[in-house]
């Protein structure tokens, strides 16, 4: 049979411990000694007197429970597990990767789709005319043209023949995929004559 139980020992000194158990209490020394030591304690803690308190002792009492409970502040426990599990400082790196990553891929779909961001302050202004390409037959354009082939690149650019930042691409970023496909072909056969 195994030992009593703490709960058993104090039946055992208040008289009320089940005949069974009582039976194991009479052979055993272990739990005899023990029912002993807690038999005294008991009485020691009857025998005792202990005064009362002061009148304004329960008053105090009260008023220091209830400004306990009027400053604590309740927080749900999902908000608590929240804040442990993922407070402040997690979730800044997180935020972060989650912008970058966010960036990656609207930029990576704007290349895809052929369009790439220009910056509103470099673009420069191209006049209706030749940027819609609509007078390539009229006599100033073909003065243009004649001019632009004698000059050599560096007399150009210091009279002011230079392209606008940027021209070029947005003239790539405004053609079909039949003319980029047209584009690409030029340039590959272009290469390889410069490989030759």
């Amino acid at each position: 049979m195994s030992h009593l139980s703490p709960d058993e020992f104090v039946d055992a000194a208040e008289g009320v411990l089940d005949a069974r158990r009582a039976a194991h209490l009479e052979t055993c020394v272990a739990c005899r000694g023990q029912a002993a030591q807690v038999a005294g304690a008991l009485s020691a803690a009857r025998d005792a007197e202990i005064p009362e308190p002061s009148p304004l002792y329960w008053g105090h009492l009260s008023a220091r429970v209830r400004d306990a409970v009027a400053h604590e502040t309740i927080v749900p426990a999902w908000r608590a597990v929240w804040s442990r599990s993922f407070g402040t400082h997690r979730l800044v790196p997180v935020a972060s990767v989650l912008a970058l990553a966010g960036a990656v891929v609207v930029s990576g779909l704007m290349v895809r789709e052929g369009r790439v961001a220009i910056p509103i302050e470099h673009a420069a202004v191209v006049p209706p005319s030749v940027e819609a390409g609509a007078a390539d037959d009229s006599e100033a354009w073909q003065m243009l043209t004649s001019v632009a082939a004698d000059t050599p690149m560096e007399e150009a650019h210091a009279a002011g023949m230079g392209m606008p930042a940027g021209a070029i691409d947005r003239a790539v970023q405004r053609m079909t995929p039949d003319e980029l496909h047209a584009l690409e072909q030029l340039l590959q056969t272009e290469l390889h004559k410069a490989g030759d």
